[in-house]
């Protein structure tokens, strides 16, 4: 304890801290949007948005704003929360690796394929559009 308590020790603890300091990489983007980005960002952006400033929320209880986006490539969402940090700028989620699962209290409910499937609700008139396009869940009563 010594060590710790002289000039050398605590020019030694200062040094270890900067190193970390200068090393150190925050994780890129938070919670869910997380691994959404280590499969589905994109550089490039869709050509409109039919559903600007649509509020979703992703997993249990992350909520984003985004400016959405359905054509033939598949589902596009593009960040548009307050914190840019949070969110990649821009995902794009194709048509096999999205699928309707249900309408709960009007809201329309979908699942992402990622190492778990992550589920996230949309407002009515996106869920409709969404669901034109995307896989029904297999029904788990009537299998087959």
């Amino acid at each position: 304890m010594d060590f710790l308590a002289s000039p050398l020790g605590v020019l030694a603890i200062l040094a270890i801290v900067a190193v970390a300091a200068v090393t150190f990489q925050p994780a890129r983007y938070v919670g869910e949007w997380r691994e959404m980005a280590q499969r589905y960002e994109t550089d490039r952006r869709p050509s409109s948005t039919a559903f600007p400033g649509e509020d979703i929320t992703l997993g249990s209880l992350e909520f984003a704003r985004v400016d959405a986006a359905v054509d033939d490539e598949g589902f596009w969402m593009v960040y548009s929360g307050p914190d840019p940090s949070k969110a990649p700028p821009c995902v794009l989620v194709p048509w096999d690796c999205i699928r309707f699962k249900q309408e709960s209290a009007g809201r329309h409910n979908f699942q992402i394929r990622l190492k778990n499937p992550l589920e996230f609700l949309v407002s009515p008139g996106l869920g409709a559009a969404l669901q034109r396009r995307s896989q029904r869940m297999p029904d788990e009563a009537n299998p087959g």
